[in-house]
């Protein structure tokens, strides 16, 4: 395997001078834009236990098919995860129709929460999302659903901006989306689908308020209702503050919802200043209860970081997180990590 990443590594770091050569060879070549970016690190705890790892390893194409004024735009992209067990987490293709109204078809980013699918891992202030994305989102392996998808499914949505203001921004952002809700890769297995809504205001270009919907909509048979509580209902709820400028960010979201009878919630809050457009420090505040109908299984996370961009296609991460988890165990985690970007 890494072999494979090292070989794919150096064919994708070459593929942009070759790109722009076979662009004026091959008309047809303008079509498809070649990209990629490799995250690995090395973190150890206090109980010295350390790895080094890779974190992230992925390739992909996208490209732009047809414009114009009367039927709008026309785009795809497929990307591929190189590292585990390799797989395909991207391929959509999207029609812009008008800037108020798009359709998005394939398996791509679930517009649940504002973290998952607006602040891509090379966007991300820390090393790992918050709780919230990791246990509501399908974001990592800890999920409540027991599904880790990277935020993604698939399906379809409808999405849109509406009310273009003077300084060119967009006042209302949506998102209307129906899933399988199995995760990437997978078909239809439960008779079931996931409805997913979303709508963003931008009072100011840098400010925002979200609010994000999620229900399972059709029931699985099999699954007990009980007299308290019908554990075939699947829900996520929840809204989000974020400002993001030149000089600095103040994000915080806040989820709840049920999954297997249990009512879970959680939020964050992360705020940092960028002291040059290359070197910022920031923190984050992480709260999730899995159950909150049982008092004592309250996660609590803190992590303060610092990112560093030495160069355009490098970037530098060091983070330290102080986790508290549910059975009231302290660990200690220093973090470092580096993104190379194609």
């Amino acid at each position: 395997m890494k072999k494979l990443i090292f070989t794919l590594l150096l064919i994708t770091a070459a593929t942009p001078s070759l790109y722009r050569a076979s662009a004026q060879e091959r008309p047809w070549m303008k079509y498809i834009t070649p990209s990629g970016y490799y995250q690995a690190g090395f973190n150890i705890n206090d109980a010295l236990d350390n790895t080094f790892y890779i974190k992230r390893a992925r390739i992909a194409l996208a490209g732009e098919l047809y414009q114009s004024d009367r039927f709008g735009k026309f785009e795809y992209k497929v990307q591929a995860e190189l590292a585990g067990s390799p797989k395909l987490v991207d391929y959509f293709i999207k029609w812009t129709i008008r800037d108020e109204f798009g359709f998005q078809f394939g398996q791509f980013k679930n517009p649940l929460t504002v973290e998952n699918s607006e602040y891509a891992p090379l966007k991300l202030e820390m090393i790992d999302y918050s709780l919230v994305v990791q246990r509501f989102a399908r974001m990592s392996t800890s999920d409540l659903t027991g599904i880790s998808s990277s935020g993604r499914d698939m399906g379809f949505q409808f999405y849109g901006n509406w009310f273009k203001m003077a300084d060119g921004h967009a006042l209302v952002r949506y998102n209307v989306a129906l899933f399988n809700g199995n995760g990437i890769n997978k078909t239809d297995d439960d008779r079931c689908k996931n409805f997913m809504a979303r709508v963003m205001i931008f009072p100011l270009k840098d400010l925002s308020i979200a609010g994000s919907y999620e229900r399972r909509l059709g029931h699985m048979d099999e699954i007990p209702i009980y007299h308290d509580y019908d554990y075939r209902v699947l829900d996520r709820y929840g809204v989000a503050i974020t400002y993001d400028s030149k000089i600095g960010w103040l994000r915080t979201e806040y989820m709840a919802g049920h999954t297997n009878g249990w009512r879970s919630e959680g939020a964050y809050i992360t705020a940092g200043y960028r002291i040059t457009p290359t070197f910022n420090v920031g923190a984050r505040y992480d709260y999730f209860t899995t159950n909150s109908r049982m008092p004592g299984n309250d996660q609590q996370y803190i992590t303060v970081g610092t990112s560093w961009h030495p160069f355009p296609r490098l970037r530098l991460q060091l983070n330290y997180m102080h986790k508290q988890e549910a059975d009231r165990s302290v660990t200690h985690l220093v973090n470092l990590m580096s993104s190379i970007i194609l």
